[in-house]
């Protein structure tokens, strides 16, 4: 019944989504011709209508998350019995389906706010905003016409996806969920997409505002309301980057915060866009130049945003990123949307050409119009070399099957360069926006920027391992060199930048958006030199060309000024097991890190990284166990040890991570078997020992039965070592029971009575493998740089955003003629 409901309040708000379509459309020719009507009125009403239905399907998903109803498929394939309620309300977004339900839902609260303050072009911007829900509502609808699916129900039931599977017949539902991927079991990811798709509902207003412009022939009065809303999506967008970017850095194990992977790509190129087309905005408000180039950037913004949708969600990149969804069928829906929008927003600019205004005279060299024209054309150039980088694999399908993405150095090679530019822009931008410049005073205006930026370039150079870094990188000396220019260019735009700020700071702090932003963005330039040319891994005295060390369980080793003990295991917090590394570091500081390696439910290994942050630099650890570096092969001789357990009783060992529960102990019986002779016989029948033990000559023969638990996996298996005491011979005899891919081996070693002889206790010698890992340890000096620089580049753009929503709020309030003369 509530998947029923879920479906019909999914459907309604379709059908609610086209009829805002048609009634913002009339509203917009009515408001063109000089007409009242009250379509205007209807397209409020259908949007508001069409909104609370999505609310009310994704609060329906979200009960049936929550209350584990496995007979769904949505629930059985993202969430567990075992899943915390942090994460079953993160589990709602980590399907494709749930996914567009958050986008929607934040695309709807969007569009109340284009409603309460679009004024003028409410009607032109909500017709693209509804025409654009209305492709979003229709991915999740579920509708099938003929062979024909439009579509992925988000409420279908288990039984629909797996008709066959025979634990479903007769109305079965499973008793537990296939869980959450292992690698969204983290907090950040609860955080994450969300804001990513916070970022891309806001990313439409810019569009939808730039078409509006076209549509309604006004081509400048849409900049001023659209500012705000371009600047809130460049920040929370850059949120979510920031955020993705740090959970790569403490979830995966790959030592680093950025793979340039596919959907990582895909989500800053529009971002990218975003920013240069804020700037272009800025200089048309300023001074009229760039009418042509803020409409089209805001209109390839978005369709960026559609074109990443359709790299994550149509399965194109599935063997090429660890981020991809998988293909649920949607991919002509998908080239469907991205036509559509790609149709109005390059239609309308083609029609309109000609009638967008053109400067009288270009700008001049020195102008600070130029300066933010040239910034953002390097942005888009290095956008277009990351978007050809992650479409490869698209391109790569017209010559061969399987094509693969483009290497790592692809990306730096061409970025490296450009991005080096784009910061000494920044600064000299700044510098010529806040000063009149000629050439007889520029100067004056550069000379202590540029004092500034060789004394702290030649300072690093000397007094870092950042040249050595530059020599020694594999990607040859014209990289090194260009790393030095970006440094350079870093400390250019760190001290342009805050001169500025100095200036216009006394006097008023509302214009210091661009100022801060610029500075947070040095800053982050400064900690990805920081972390490329000051990686400094941890290795044994001597070792060369290799960035890890093994360390056995109970070893202490000294690197670097560095101590380190393998302690042992303990259960992580979720899932998983958690090696335990005391660390004493070279300024005496003790701590403890628990990085977690392990086998998921899928069969794959799992590596969750530990980070030390302090001020300074951070240190970086992930481990690679023995059991799977030694998965496949037969385990090494280890530590015996000895356990006296009672019915009951459970012991760990000290090496390895195994609980042995002793469930009780089988004594052996001598019987006649079939064939007349004497047998060995057990109540567990599987023990067959008459190979191995004499039936004529046993005095004893006694079975434990114990349960070892692996606690890396939670899996328990059952052993059974004998113990036999022979009539002719005092001396014992041992079966022993062994795991082979545990590498555990139990002895049953005899029995202990108490004084009364009443309570007995087995004495149990369990021989373990050695443990010991493989592991990646890394200093990583200033890369908190990194993330102080992205906050206070995001606190740039909402100090930004901040000022223009005030000014907007001023002039509505403030008679014209006032507003004319403030200017």
């Amino acid at each position: 019944m509530v998947g029923i409901l879920g479906n019909v309040l999914i459907l309604g708000s379709f059908v609610l989504c086209i009829g805002t379509v048609f009634a913002y459309y009339r509203a917009t020719n009515d408001q063109r011709a000089g007409v009242e009507s009250n379509w205007l009125r209807l397209g409020r009403l259908g949007w508001t209508l069409s909104t609370t239905m999505l609310f009310g399907a994704s609060g329906l998903l979200w009960y049936l998350l929550f209350t584990h109803d496995f007979s769904y498929y949505y629930v059985w394939k993202n969430t567990s019995l075992d899943l915390p309620p942090y994460y079953l309300i993160s589990s709602l977004w980590a399907g494709q389906e749930g996914s567009f339900m958050v986008w929607m839902m934040f695309t709807g609260l969007t569009g109340w706010g284009v409603i309460k303050y679009g004024r003028h072009l409410e009607a032109p911007s909500m017709a693209v905003i509804a025409f654009c829900q209305m492709f979003m509502i229709s991915m999740i609808v579920g509708l099938q016409f003929g062979s024909v699916p439009i579509g992925s129900d988000p409420f279908k039931l288990l039984t629909t996806h797996f008709p066959d599977a025979p634990f479903l017949q007769n109305g079965g539902t499973p008793p537990d969920g296939n869980g959450l991927n292992d690698l969204l079991k983290n907090p950040w990811m609860a955080i994450h997409p969300p804001t990513m798709f916070i970022g891309f509902a806001l990313m439409i207003v810019p569009f939808a505002y730039a078409i509006a412009g076209l549509w309604t022939r006004d081509y400048s009065s849409w900049v001023k309301p659209a500012l705000p809303w371009a600047l809130f999506s460049a920040m929370m967008l850059g949120s979510g980057l920031l955020m993705g970017g740090y959970w790569a850095y403490v979830t995966l194990s790959f030592g680093g915060y950025w793979a340039w992977d596919p959907v990582e790509n895909s989500s800053l190129v529009p971002w990218l866009i975003g920013v240069a087309a804020i700037h272009t905005m800025l200089a048309q408000k300023r001074s009229g130049q760039s009418y042509k180039a803020s409409i089209l950037l805001n209109i390839i913004a978005y369709m960026l945003v559609v074109y990443s949708t359709f790299l994550t969600r149509s399965g194109i990149l599935g063997d090429i990123s660890v981020h991809s969804f998988v293909d649920l069928g949607l991919n002509n829906q998908l080239l469907l949307w991205i036509l559509s929008m790609g149709a109005i927003g390059f239609g309308l600019y083609i029609k309109r050409y000609k009638e967008l205004p053109t400067p009288k005279k270009e700008p001049a060299l020195l102008s600070r119009e130029f300066m933010i024209f040239s910034g953002a054309m390097l942005l888009c150039a290095i956008s277009l070399v990351i978007i050809l980088g992650t479409s490869a694999p698209i391109f790569g399908r017209i010559f061969r099957d399987n094509p693969s993405g483009v290497p790592i150095e692809f990306y730096n090679k061409w970025s490296l360069p450009i991005t080096a530019v784009i910061a000494f822009l920044i600064g000299l931008g700044q510098l010529f926006w806040w000063n009149r410049m000629k050439v007889e005073n520029v100067n004056k205006v550069l000379l202590w920027p540029l004092v500034a930026s060789v004394a702290g370039t030649v300072l690093i150079l000397v007094v870092t391992p950042f040249a050595e870094a530059m020599r020694s990188t594999m990607m040859g000396p014209s990289y090194g060199i260009w790393m030095a220019l970006l440094l350079f260019s870093s400390f250019f735009a760190l001290s342009g930048n805050a001169i500025v700020l100095w200036r216009i700071g006394r006097g008023n702090l509302r214009l210091a958006g661009g100022a801060v932003t610029h500075i947070g963005f040095a800053f982050m330039l400064f900690g990805i030199l920081a972390s490329t040319g000051f990686n400094n891994p941890l290795t044994e005295e001597g070792v060369v060309d290799r960035d890890s060390f093994i360390i056995n369980q109970g070893q202490t080793v000294e690197l670097e000024g560095y101590t380190i003990t393998y302690s042992g295991q303990e259960q992580a917090e979720l899932e998983g097991t958690a090696y335990i590394l005391d660390v004493v570091d070279h300024m005496g500081r003790e701590y403890t890190m628990k990085p977690i390696a392990y086998k998921s439910r899928t069969d794959q290994w799992i590596q969750h990284p530990d980070v030390q942050a302090f001020v300074e630099q951070d240190l970086y650890v992930a481990v690679n166990p023995s059991a799977r570096l030694e998965e496949g092969q037969p385990r090494g001789e280890g530590d015996a040890e000895e356990f006296n357990l009672r019915q009951g009783e459970t012991g760990r060992t000290s090496t390895g991570n195994y609980a042995l529960f002793l469930k009780g102990l089988d004594p052996g019986r001598i019987v006649e078997g079939d064939d007349g002779r004497p047998t060995i016989q057990f109540n567990e029948p599987r023990l067959q020992v008459d190979q191995y033990l004499n039936p004529d000559d046993l005095r004893i023969v006694v079975a434990a039965q114990i349960e070892a638990m692996n606690l890396s996996t939670g899996e328990s298996r059952t052993l059974w070592p004998i113990y036999a005491l022979p009539e002719s011979s005092d001396e014992p005899q041992f079966l022993q029971s062994q795991i082979e891919d545990w590498g555990l081996k139990l002895t049953f070693a005899g029995i202990d009575l108490d004084a009364d002889g009443q309570d007995a206790a087995a004495r149990i010698f369990a021989e373990t493998p050695r443990e010991w890992l493989l592991v990646q340890a890394y200093e990583k000096p200033a890369i908190n740089f990194l993330w102080y620089g992205f906050f206070l580049m995001l606190g740039g753009f909402g100090l930004a955003m901040w000022r223009r929503i005030q000014d907007q709020h001023v002039r509505r309030r403030t008679p014209e003629r006032f507003v004319k003369s403030a200017i």
